[in-house]
């Protein structure tokens, strides 16, 4: 993974905190769009982030014998506990833990850095703001295009190249080793590499595999049993609900149009159409109503017209759109659309 970037001390601490923050699962939620609003700040805060987010990631993979030896040795003395009215909410991730982290990163990471570098072990976590797509080159020399709004992590130990996608769209050219399996899990399926070129969206629970050169497979998370292969133009797609794989067809430019500003649908429900949206608008699209998020959209809406599109939808569906201070909200004719 080679040497890690030098940061400025201050700049580590707000990435920790953030690290920290968005692992309390009582605030991550309404911490994640502040956190995004801070990783534009400075083109400089979202490298800081990923690098504490790797060592986080790596102590977290260690045994509890060498997580002890490290919080004895950079955690800080305990604070005099604060009278009961006042105690903090306790995080996810112990406060000692990630002082060790931080002081790992800060003074003593150039150890991590090595054992992650020597091929044994690779662990990182990438992510994009709104409206943001990211280039990556992975260790193997695979490379992923992250689509906006996407959370990617990354983990290569001995012979396997795992990678999670946590949310959002990556197109993924995987360079083939067939000692090393490549595997993309997001939501309830699993991606195995055949040796190819393709892409994933994850939505919700719902997924989606095109493929666009090679072949993979597609395996239900929680029954193997349950496969599907996927050659060049095919697709794959996971309902979460019912939990079944579907197989169908795409095309190249239907698969990735997104690279180049296109989001494709084919016969898709508005709420899947609205989530690939909102990884790319400026204000949020909500729906009011299930029948609303059921209604199915073919077609092509483009990154840098999306507020065009919205007001051209009710001529394709019995719908009204109401545009708000902070979202705009998509709702069923005759309804009384709340004001947000």
């Amino acid at each position: 993974m080679g040497t890690p970037r030098h940061f400025d001390e201050h700049l580590l601490l707000a990435a920790a905190d953030w690290w920290t923050r968005l692992r309390d699962p009582h605030g991550a939620e309404a911490s994640l769009e502040q956190w995004l609003d801070w990783t534009m700040q400075d083109e400089r805060n979202l490298p800081a982030f990923e690098c504490v987010s790797a060592f986080g990631e790596r102590l977290g993979t260690m045994d509890a014998a060498m997580r002890h030896r490290l919080l004895a040795e950079f955690a800080p003395p305990p604070a005099p506990m604060p009278a009961p009215a006042a105690v903090p909410r306790r995080r996810w991730w112990p406060t000692a833990a990630a002082a060790a982290m931080l002081a790992l990163v800060i003074g003593g990471g150039a150890l991590l850095w090595g054992s992650m570098g020597s091929g044994t072990m690779t662990l990182a976590t990438y992510a994009s703001t709104t409206g943001q797509n990211r280039d990556i080159v992975l260790p193997d020399g695979s490379k992923v295009a992250l689509g906006g709004a996407s959370r990617l992590s990354v983990s290569f130990a001995g012979n396997e190249r795992q990678v999670t996608l946590e949310a959002g769209e990556a197109y993924f050219q995987v360079v083939h080793d067939a000692q090393r399996p490549f595997e993309v899990t997001a939501g309830g399926i699993t991606v195995r590499d055949i040796g190819t070129a393709f892409d994933v969206r994850h939505d919700g629970g719902d997924v989606a595999v095109a493929v666009t050169e090679g072949q993979v497979r597609v395996a239900g998370a929680d029954d193997a049993s349950r496969t599907l292969d996927a050659g060049a133009e095919q697709r794959v797609s996971w309902d979460a609900a019912t939990r079944t794989l579907r197989l169908g067809t795409t095309t190249p430019e239907q698969a990735a149009g997104w690279r180049q500003q296109r989001l494709e649908f084919v016969n898709e429900p508005l709420a899947v159409v609205i989530a690939s949206i909102n990884r790319y608008s400026a204000k949020p699209v909500r729906l009011d109503g299930a029948a609303v998020a059921r209604l199915g959209f073919t077609g092509t809406v483009r990154t840098d017209e999306i507020d065009s599109w919205l007001r051209a939808l009710p001529q394709v569906f019995p719908l009204q759109v109401q545009v708000g201070a902070h979202a705009v909200t998509l709702s069923a004719n005759g309804a009384t659309a709340q004001r947000r």
